[in-house]
């Protein structure tokens, strides 16, 4: 597995996911950076403007690329997954909307899927203990998810034909842009 982030996924394109995910998480952009040819030039971007990687107090970046019909906005330090009331809002826009996160040095692992202003799926791996909520997907069937990882986080992921997690994304034109608080 590669370097710790979370993603956002949702059918629309990388601009209007950037101006709903600023409205939702109640955020104001800041400096822009790309396009970027590559996942390391967009990370390079983003970690010095990142308070959790040295960066500006209240300061965060995040970047975006399309994957088909999918855009897709990710974060190096794993706080989009956890604004569930900016995700159910995110849903209300776009439908659909996918959630991943993993960090293997911490064994954390994070799947959701929100749909109609709703969490319709939440699996998280934390502190060796795994809490589920909602449904189960078509995409869990025959699997246990006692064993619920890593693992399973990209595979439900890549269920959506979206990237892995396992390695940093390698086919796009990254844009990035700083968060500020408001």
């Amino acid at each position: 597995m590669s370097r710790a982030r979370a993603a956002i996924a949702a059918r629309t394109t990388v601009e209007k996911l950037f101006e709903a995910v600023f409205e939702a998480f109640g955020k104001t952009a800041g400096v822009s950076g790309g396009p970027f040819d590559d996942f390391f030039e967009a990370a390079s971007f983003c970690r010095p403007l990142c308070e959790e990687l040295g960066g500006e107090i209240g300061s965060d970046a995040w970047y975006a690329w399309q994957v088909g019909e999918w855009a897709v906005v990710g974060d190096l330090v794993l706080l989009l997954q956890k604004d569930h009331a900016a995700l159910e809002a995110l849903s209300k826009r776009f439908g659909e909307v996918v959630v991943g996160a993993v960090d293997v040095s911490f064994e954390y692992a994070h799947f959701a899927v929100y749909a109609g202003g709703e969490m319709k799926r939440r699996l998280t791996l934390e502190d060796e203990a795994i809490d589920l909520e909602g449904l189960p997907l078509p995409a869990e069937r025959g699997r246990h998810l006692d064993d619920f990882n890593e693992e399973e986080t990209d595979r439900l992921w890549t269920s959506y034909g979206l990237p892995t997690f396992e390695y940093d994304p390698d086919e796009g034109r990254f844009v990035c842009r700083q968060v500020v608080e408001d």
